[in-house]
């Protein structure tokens, strides 16, 4: 019996000697691993939400235009004659009125100075003729009105004066003038050309009167309507944003389906980048409207399941993700329109939610 607590003690005393010390050092590698900081593992996804609202939502339609000025014209010469003086230069701006260019008018003045020798003969064969009807000399009120009528017909005085009116009306068009504010593009002619009536010199374009010209499915064009904003940037530059209005909305439908529209762009954009901005560019157009009481959630809280869309709404109560199927009306880059499956003031999730399942258990991010 002795042997027997001699053995039981024996063995208590090597399980003593055994036992690790209740300090927080370790004989093996001697590092302290402090209690305080041991953490229970945070179950679920860590996802972030936003709550559905009623508000407005912006539709996008885009497309593509052209840059057009609705005042330009050809600049011609009305007369016949050589091309003494050419001012017009391509991309040079001028006011209404200035010299663009000059004809010759060396024949015309001698063709004013021999009408102004006829005018002259007639002047004194009417004068004539005004004694010889009982008037007198220079006098035309001396004989009544239809006899001065028929000596200005005999006398050559009505042919001689119209000649001059049209000498000098011919006289005003050997100066070919800007008829308004604009800047010169091609120009088709150089000087001591011999011009016809008719001929083309160059084309000038009001840049006041810029417009973006496209065309919109029918569909697309019932939904806008004149003095509604529209946003255009450059093909070439799409970084250049520029604020435009629609102005003009042809009311026919092509054969393919399509209404022609013109956007005016703003006085201000046209000043500012007017150095930049040239008839013909090509046009990139976003048209937004804006369709009132809509249930609207960011695009990304939007995911596929079983080829349906999904929305992942955050249960409270239960602090897990609930899948909901949903159809939508509208989207644009950075929202869609929820038309049936979500309520105002749900919570959808908006990250963290492309590989949750229903009813997972979820984290909001704020409150990790």
């Amino acid at each position: 019996m002795i042997k027997k607590w001699f053995v039981f003690l024996a063995v208590g005393f090597m399980l003593c000697q055994c036992a690790p010390s209740s300090g927080n050092s370790s004989e093996s590698d001697g590092t302290t691993m402090p209690a305080s900081i041991t953490r229970e593992p945070v179950a679920g996804a860590v996802v972030r939400t936003v709550s559905v609202v009623r508000k407005d939502f912006a539709i996008q339609v885009f497309s593509s235009g052209t840059l057009t000025a609705t005042r330009q014209a050809d600049i011609q010469a009305q007369v016949s004659g050589s091309l003494q003086e050419l001012f017009a230069r391509e991309g040079q701006r001028f006011k209404k009125g200035a010299a663009l260019a000059v004809l010759d008018s060396t024949a015309l003045v001698l063709e004013l100075e021999k009408a102004n020798l006829q005018l002259k003969e007639a002047v004194y064969n009417k004068d004539d003729q005004l004694v010889m009807q009982g008037g007198t000399w220079g006098v035309d009120t001396s004989v009544n009105a239809e006899t001065l009528d028929n000596i200005l017909i005999r006398s050559g005085l009505s042919n001689a004066r119209h000649t001059i009116k049209k000498l000098k009306y011919k006289w005003s068009q050997m100066v070919i003038r800007a008829p308004f504010d604009g800047i010169v593009a091609d120009v088709a002619v150089k000087p001591f050309k011999q011009l016809t009536g008719q001929t083309t010199i160059c084309r000038l374009i009001d840049p006041e009167s810029f417009v973006a010209a496209f065309q919109l499915l029918e569909r697309d064009a019932m939904d806008i309507s004149i003095g509604q904003g529209v946003s255009l940037s450059p093909v070439a530059n799409p970084g250049l944003q520029l604020k435009a209005q629609i102005s003009r909305i042809n009311p026919v439908v092509s054969s393919s389906g399509l209404v022609r529209i013109q956007a005016k762009i703003s006085a201000r954009d046209i000043q500012t980048h007017a150095d930049i901005l040239w008839e013909g560019m090509k046009m990139n157009v976003v048209i937004e409207k804006r369709i009132p009481g809509q249930l609207v959630v960011p695009k990304s809280a939007l995911v596929l399941r079983s080829g349906r869309e999904v929305v992942f709404v955050y249960d409270e109560a239960e602090k897990r993700a609930k899948w909901k199927y949903v159809s939508f009306a509208y989207e644009n880059e950075s929202e869609v329109a929820i038309t049936e499956g979500l309520q105002p003031g749900e919570l959808v999730i908006t990250e963290g939610n492309l590989n949750l399942d229903h009813d997972a258990e979820v984290v909001l991010a704020d409150i990790e």
